[in-house]
């Protein structure tokens, strides 16, 4: 099953958009870090002129997605991919249990991830937040300790966090520098590392 599911992801590389980079108003599958980093996409659409569907299968827990593509069925298996990028621009990534994360800030040194489950019936809803130091990186949750375990000899960097996020916002928005606090942080702690 694996060897034909790789195939597939061979030949998929054969569908992707001819430029070798997605339109940003484009959708469709990520197959590893590179196409993430490099904007690639797999069985990608133009959403302005054409759509695609994806299922998951959360419900029954299959490792899988379908992908529709072209009026034609494609099974993937999620933990091949590295995730995908839905019509309305939003970057997922696949983890843990072939969970996807929506990615808040792509392209940035620190991804954010932004899990939110809205309130059903007697079921409060809950936002959780996780944070990986690359691209290629485990994804954790989103604390301060765990932030400064995740460059445990970056000192800098843990007394910037230890000044600059007093109110426990590690997501907070630096609209002067256009990131999060946690990532212009960390480029002060690297820059201040390499001037001495």
């Amino acid at each position: 099953m694996k060897t034909v599911l790789m195939a597939l992801l061979g030949f998929f590389a054969l569908i992707t958009t001819g430029r070798g980079q997605s339109p940003s108003f484009g959708s469709g599958l990520h197959r590893s870090v590179e196409d993430f980093r490099n904007h690639r996409l797999t069985l990608a659409v133009d959403c302005k002129t054409a759509t695609h569907k994806l299922r998951f299968h959360e419900f029954n827990g299959k490792p899988y997605l379908t992908v529709i593509h072209g009026g034609k069925p494609y099974q993937v298996a999620k933990d091949s991919l590295f995730g995908y990028r839905d019509c309305d621009g939003v970057e997922y990534r696949f983890a843990s249990g072939n969970q996807h994360y929506p990615i808040l800030n792509p392209g940035k040194a620190i991804l954010l991830y932004k899990v939110e489950q809205p309130a059903v019936g007697k079921n409060p809803g809950y936002v959780h937040l996780f944070f990986s130091t690359t691209a290629a990186a485990p994804i954790q949750p989103l604390t301060l300790l765990a932030a400064k375990k995740a460059f445990p000899n970056n000192h800098r960097f843990h007394d910037l966090l230890d000044a600059q996020i007093q109110n426990g916002d590690l997501t907070a928005y630096d609209a002067m520098h256009h990131m999060t606090k946690l990532n212009w942080l960390l480029r002060q702690s690297q820059a201040a590392t390499v001037s001495h």
